[in-house]
């Protein structure tokens, strides 16, 4: 488990390093662990272009240790140990030389940190990035000769450990109590403050392994209830296909019992056979394509495989019990009926029924008209399974599609091609941190925090110069201290108009903003809340012409990195989608496969049901001159004209109801972005049921052929 690699019960990062007086606590009992890195650029084939961030931690065995997948621990200056999911992405191998920071580092060893499940360079990302973030390990030595100034993270962990998260949250807050007043009081200034609970890159990996077990447990559920309606339909109509066999049976003296028995138990045994295979399959060979999907997403440690009785119980036990009570009940009922009624087939319930008009139309229409209503329950179970199938075509189509469109659009929801965040707007000496490029333009950027049931968001408050020439929002001049602009992603994610009144929080400390929305801007993508410059620096208290970054169009190369807190670039904004892409693009492909599999096998039996159900009127018009393709006109034209409008329909409700699901996830996640699919998706998602079910008919047309015509000779009555 975690405890065997020291795992963290959370971290803090100061400006300075603190001094040892500082950690003495006595509210809580904590152990404080120096846990410092450096942000280094990382260069996998040293070309001398970046290829992404690495973030360098010294190795150490107080606090967060790493579990050695392949390879060593480094042990030399120039020796270091990366990620394995990033290195696996990157196509890094031990043995093989990188460039950090603009040295060489031979990679002798891949790790997975305990911290870094996910490997999420800031907390508040939406999505981890293990394409351009790394993490990576080197010696002491090794550490010292970067370049990159010093991040003063310090780890802790609880004398005593919380018994749940309701007591480690209560911990944690006055932990956070008393390390803020010791830092004011110490002259430092708190950066960041994470608690386990909270850490992103920590519990981000387990809580989507449960979100996987919930949505599998949902699509379980519902492939069981189409199950057990597919089994009620098809032991209906084999009793009523063997009546007269049945009914003979019964009149030479076989009891209900002795038929129920005979006929309920072929359908258990193959279910239990089934179910059984399954298990064994699952824990062999279908294991291995799970845990190379998670490994590819996750910076997982070494696992071991254990039996799971709440697997075993839903994809075995369930069944299994399922299709025992839905025959069981089934069968008992068609029992019911007297001998006399099963050799002449005759178990319908209703008696004298009056016929349904037909309109009047030509014969084969009315034929058609005819074959439908009489298999309305089989379609309704069609309706039900091609519904849920294409929920999950929608997915299927619809992510690829929904990335596309955040990353054609990247550049318009940015506000410059390059944010620099500074620590602050002075350097050492007091000089404030100014720049020669003409198009470089000032403003101000403070985290806040909305708080609901589901999630703390952070929200990113902008002070934003007059006329700015990247925030294009008219009359941002004339709004009142409290009167502030916010990001269309804002407005959708919680529903806010103009006119309603925000309440944002301060992370670190207990005090409330209130702000009254009165527009809205939609060239951004994040969390965030606009107000003009003046106004920012008498809501947060700053001195005047205080601001803590610069927008700009062309790099900024004037201002001294230690001076830089963050460059936000393009590549922030499509990090999400290009690992999204890359974890999730190859599964959708064959999701999709899946979703036609799926239909196919739906299709497939209930268009048996509805032929088997015809064999005699099939043969009977057979006899009268009718050729196959005349007669698969008849049956299974009108299979295809139910399941072209079933299609039709549940392609937009399948989208809509994929629409509100993907918005219940997103809530649950800082950041937000829609669920888009394009109009050719649409298409798609029609086409990949109509592919199945081509392929069912190929099967249909055979099964009418054989079908001789001597079967409605054989039954008359």
């Amino acid at each position: 488990g975690v405890s065997k690699y020291r795992l963290e019960d959370g971290h803090f990062e100061l400006l300075h390093q603190a001094d040892e007086e500082m950690f003495s606590f006595a509210a809580v009992s904590v152990q404080v662990y120096e846990n410092f890195y450096r942000n280094e650029e990382e260069d996998n084939d040293n070309d001398g272009v970046s290829d992404g961030t690495v973030r360098v931690y010294a190795k150490t065995e107080e606090v967060n240790q790493a579990c050695l997948m392949e390879g060593n621990f480094p042990e030399k200056e120039d020796e270091i140990a990366i990620d394995q999911m990033h290195a696996d992405n990157a196509g890094i191998k031990t043995g093989d030389t990188i460039t950090v920071g603009g040295q060489s580092f031979q990679v002798v060893g891949l790790i997975a940190y305990v911290n870094y499940s996910t490997l999420h360079e800031k907390n508040t990302d939406l999505i981890f990035d293990a394409l351009k973030f790394d993490v990576a390990m080197v010696t002491e030595s090794g550490f010292d000769c970067l370049n990159q100034s010093i991040h003063y993270a310090y780890a802790w962990k609880y004398g005593k450990e919380p018994n749940d998260e309701k007591e480690e949250k209560k911990l944690s807050d006055d932990f956070l109590e008393e390390l803020f007043t010791q830092t004011i009081a110490h002259n430092n200034q708190m950066e960041d403050y994470i608690p386990r609970y909270a850490n992103a890159a920590i519990n981000f990996a387990t809580d989507d392994m449960g979100s996987d077990e919930a949505m599998g447990g949902v699509l379980l559920d519902i492939l069981i209830v189409i199950i057990a309606f597919i089994f009620a339909v098809t032991i209906s109509n084999t009793i009523a296909k063997e009546s007269k066999t049945i009914g003979t049976l019964r009149a030479l003296g076989y009891s209900r019992g002795e038929l129920v028995l005979h006929y309920l138990s072929m359908p258990v045994i193959v279910t239990l056979l089934a179910a059984g295979m399954g298990n064994i399959l699952g824990y062999s060979v279908f294991k291995n394509v799970v845990v190379s999907m998670y490994y590819n997403s996750y910076s997982l440690p070494t696992y071991q495989t254990i039996w799971n009785p709440d697997a075993f119980f839903k994809t075995t036990l369930i069944p299994v019990m399922l299709m025992f009570i839905v025959n069981l009940a089934v069968i008992i009922r068609m029992m019911q009926h007297t001998p006399l009624q099963f050799l002449r087939h005759d178990l319908k319930k209703m008696k004298n029924k009056k016929a349904m008009r037909l309109p009047g139309w030509k014969f084969f229409n009315r034929f058609r008209l005819r074959i439908i209503f009489q298999n309305i329950p089989n379609y309704i179970i069609l309706f039900a399974g091609i519904f849920f199938i294409m929920v999950m075509l929608a997915m299927a189509v619809g992510m690829p599609d929904t990335l596309k469109f955040y990353k054609e659009n990247a550049a318009d929801m940015m506000f410059a091609k390059y944010q620099y965040v500074l620590k602050s707007y002075k350097d050492e000496a007091g000089n404030v941190c100014g720049t020669k490029n003409e198009d470089a333009e000032k403003f101000s950027m403070h985290a806040l925090q909305k708080k609901s049931d589901a999630l703390e968001e952070e929200v990113s408050v902008y002070g934003i110069s007059d006329g700015s020439r990247y925030v294009g929002i008219s009359g941002l001049k004339s709004l009142k201290e409290k009167e502030v602009y916010i990001s269309e992603p804002f407005r959708d994610k919680y529903g806010l108009e103009v006119g309603d009144m925000i309440s944002l929080e301060e992370k670190y400390e207990d005090r409330q903003y209130e702000f009254k929305v009165v527009g809205i801007y939609d060239k951004c993508q994040s969390i965030a809340v606009f107000m003009p410059l003046q106004n920012y620096h008498t809501v947060f208290d700053l001195e005047e012409g205080e601001f803590n970054g610069y927008m700009s169009d062309s790099e900024i190369t004037d201002i001294g990195e230690e001076n830089i807190a963050t460059v936000i670039t393009k590549r922030d904004i499509t990090k999400m989608c290009d690992q999204l892409e890359h974890s999730m693009g190859a599964y959708m492909e064959y999701f999709k496969v899946l979703c036609v599999l799926l239909a196919a096998v739906l299709i497939y039996l209930l268009t048996k049901i509805i032929i088997e159900k015809n064999e005699n009127a099939i043969s009977m018009v057979k006899i009268l001159g009718y050729e196959n393709r005349e007669i698969a006109k008849l049956y299974l034209l009108s299979t295809t004209m139910v399941l072209l409008i079933t299609e039709v329909v549940t392609v937009f409700l399948g989208s809509l109801v994929m629409d509100a699901a993907w918005r219940v996830i997103m809530f649950s996640y800082s950041g937000w972005f829609t669920f888009a699919i394009e109009p050719i998706g649409y298409v798609k998602m029609f086409v990949f049921v109509l592919i199945g079910y081509l392929l069912v008919m190929v099967f249909d047309f055979r099964r009418i052929k054989r079908i001789p015509m001597d079967e409605a000779l054989k039954n008359v009555e």
